[in-house]
């Protein structure tokens, strides 16, 4: 159950998202003087979006290890959360540790993140090809994009598909999941 701390919290949180850029910068700064104010009591969610504020930042990079603390304090305050998971392994992956990555990807509860948002499901199946196919297992790795095709294939054209950027960087153009994928997304 979400405290009225808590509802404000998101609240901002939401406005930051929807924000203009010039306005995010005292906007992040209010959220996570608030939350770290209040350091003691947070909650799982608390944790995802002190990761979040700095994840969204120009200069994320800079806060990785920050970044990487709040989303792992995150998941220790509650297991299920699969966002924080999420969110967890694309740091990972962006800083370039991708067997870490990997791990986290593997921990995601599937069912419950397809449920939430189908397009985030295919993208966790993609990002897990790309970390098994950079980390050398082409052909596991392939098996999870021919997982993603199915789902590019399948899904009504009303409802989108994340850009498919990490199987277009693993596959040659010439592949047939790549020409597929091209014949289903014309903007390719």
């Amino acid at each position: 159950m979400r405290t009225e701390f808590d509802n404000e919290i998101l609240e901002e949180y939401d406005s930051f998202v929807i924000s203009e850029e010039f306005e995010k910068e005292q906007i992040r700064k209010n959220i996570r003087e608030k939350l770290l104010n209040n350091k003691e009591e947070l909650n799982s969610e608390n944790y995802q979006i002190l990761g979040l504020l700095d994840y969204e930042s120009n200069d994320w990079k800079k806060y990785s290890n920050r970044i990487i603390e709040n989303f792992t304090k995150s998941i220790e305050k509650d297991k299920t959360n699969f966002l924080a998971q999420l969110y967890l392994g694309h740091i990972y992956q962006d800083i370039g540790k991708l067997e870490k990555a990997l791990e986290v990807y593997l921990k995601v509860d599937s069912k419950a993140l397809k449920k939430f948002q189908l397009w985030r499901y295919v993208k966790l199946l993609e990002q897990i090809g790309y970390c098994t196919y950079k980390l050398g297992n082409e052909s596991s790795g392939i098996v999870f994009f021919e997982k993603v095709l199915k789902w590019y294939k399948q899904t009504p054209k009303n409802e989108h598909l994340a850009r498919p950027t990490e199987l277009l960087n693993c596959l040659p153009d010439n592949h047939k999941i790549v020409k597929e994928i091209k014949l289903i997304e014309d903007y390719l």
